[in-house]
């Protein structure tokens, strides 16, 4: 099936788990509001007016982002997820969705925070992915779903679904950053479900 066609056919019910925080939660899923909290929460104290949100969603983002008065530009690949995406858009100002993969991303330094949630999971370059994040702005949200036993149970679910899912131990992601020219300068663990990282770009040592 692969990777678009599987999210744009599961688009509303992947939507459904920012309905209801509660019941999501008991589906085992809290960690979805979790990285949503990390992330308003980064872009609150680095003070981001530009936030670039890469496979945005339905848009769980726009509405936290949007009410404290930051743009907001979304690029999502599914189109029935995109269509979900451009009516929460239409809610709030400052808010735009484009139709697009992180593989389509050339910004540089267009935006202040660039926020990328529940897509490592899913990506074959995640070096590749980061570089692109770390070009567009100086900080860096993302998640990253640990090689844990509920991650293999996922391999072998999406799998069926030509889906590839992967994990990544802490060390995988401190060489990510350093390969992105980031650091890590935060790493909060989502439960079982893996770590919400908060990259910024490396000092650079002051030539002699």
């Amino acid at each position: 099936m692969g990777f678009d066609r599987y999210f744009d056919q599961a688009s509303d019910r992947f939507s459904s788990y920012y309905g209801n925080e509660r019941v999501t939660r008991v589906l085992g899923r809290g960690a979805l509001f979790d990285r949503l909290r990390f992330a308003m929460q980064k872009a609150e104290e680095t003070g981001a007016r530009r936030v670039l949100d890469v496979g945005c969603g339905s848009g769980p983002l726009f509405e936290p982002l949007a009410s404290r008065g930051i743009n907001v530009t979304g690029l999502e690949p599914a189109p029935a997820m995109l269509e979900l995406a451009r009516a929460e858009a239409a809610k709030f100002p400052g808010v735009d969705v484009r139709e697009g993969s992180w593989e389509d991303l050339d910004a540089v330094d267009e935006f202040d925070l660039a926020v990328a949630l529940g897509v490592f999971d899913y990506v074959d370059k995640p070096g590749e992915l980061l570089q692109r994040l770390a070009k567009a702005a100086p900080g860096v949200v993302a998640s990253f779903p640990s090689p844990s036993l509920r991650t293999q149970f996922r391999k072998v679910r999406y799998g069926l679904r030509g889906v590839k899912v992967h994990g990544y131990e802490r060390m995988e992601i401190a060489d990510l950053a350093s390969g992105a020219g980031m650091a890590i300068a935060d790493l909060s663990p989502l439960g079982r479900a893996g770590y919400a990282v908060h990259f910024v770009r490396a000092v650079q040592p002051a030539s002699s």
